[in-house]
């Protein structure tokens, strides 16, 4: 018996590995069919039926085939932030307008072409043949940062993002299906953006090592995507980040297309950009 359960597991979606969205899409589905079944008077089919889903919900993760590729906008519609992994809105500081002071916020948001601009300009970043990467004072500034935030919680992570930004944005933690921390909300005049932590420490990082290097706020802020993408390390854990194309639960791909680029923490299962 126990030899038919292993063949039957699957390690890469159960676990710590688990897609809870997928859960849930499945764990509705079933209850729909069961439920179905039972009104319909074959409470034997229904039993089975109902013993043999959570077995294989359980054992493999989900039970209807192709779930990753429906479940995101089955549950995106649910009224929870069931995805901790979703990174399809990228969510960074940069939507959100900067501290009040000086005017900054009353100010546009800093074009890509001025960010880059000005990152080269303050040798914050510097050409490599077609490529750019960090400068070397800067890298170690921004690792010493990050390493003085990785140990802080979601709230005390939120009241630091919160001084970064103006009085129109609400800087709030945001919890997952579970009611449990998951990441920092922001919410203002242009909508709603939310920052995993791993993504709040690597930006709230860059901020602070920017402080002595760019006299303007909202180029600070607005610096802290493109200069995610440079990652080396887990902002987080420290483990070196890896690239890949590989797709995930939550994430959905047009037929036809090949998925996108994505920097990720193979030891946190985070997502830290995804290139375009």
């Amino acid at each position: 018996m126990s030899d038919l359960v292993e063949r039957v597991r699957r390690p890469a979606s159960t676990g710590s590995n688990r897609c809870w969205p997928c859960t849930i899409a499945n764990g509705l589905l079933l209850t729909i069919v069961v439920g179905g079944l039972a009104l319909t008077g074959r409470r034997l089919a229904a039993a089975f039926l109902a013993i043999g889903g959570v077995a294989a919900i359980g054992l493999r993760g989900y039970l209807v085939p192709y779930t990753p590729r429906f479940a995101p906008r089955l549950v995106a519609r649910l009224p929870i932030a069931a995805f901790d992994h979703d990174d399809r809105a990228d969510g960074s500081l940069s939507a959100v307008p900067a501290d009040g002071s000086g005017g900054a916020s009353s100010r546009p948001t800093p074009s890509g072409e001025d960010v880059v601009t000005a990152l080269l300009e303050a040798g914050i970043v510097v050409p490599v043949e077609d490529d750019l990467a960090l400068a070397d004072s800067f890298r170690e500034d921004w690792r010493r940062e990050m390493a003085t935030l990785r140990g802080r919680n979601l709230s005390a992570l939120t009241a630091s993002v919160d001084d970064l930004t103006g009085p129109s944005i609400d800087a709030r933690v945001g919890r997952d299906w579970r009611g449990r921390p998951a990441t920092v909300l922001l919410a203002g005049p242009n909508g709603t953006t939310s920052l995993p932590k791993h993504k709040a420490v690597a930006e709230l990082a860059a901020a602070r090592a920017l402080e002595s290097r760019l006299e303007d706020e909202r180029m600070r802020l607005a610096a802290g995507r493109p200069l995610r993408s440079l990652l080396e390390r887990c902002p987080v854990c420290d483990t070196d980040l890896t690239v890949s194309r590989s797709s995930c639960c939550g994430e959905v791909t047009p037929a036809g297309e090949t998925p996108s680029e994505k920097l990720f923490c193979p030891d946190c299962d985070a997502r830290l950009f995804t290139y375009d």
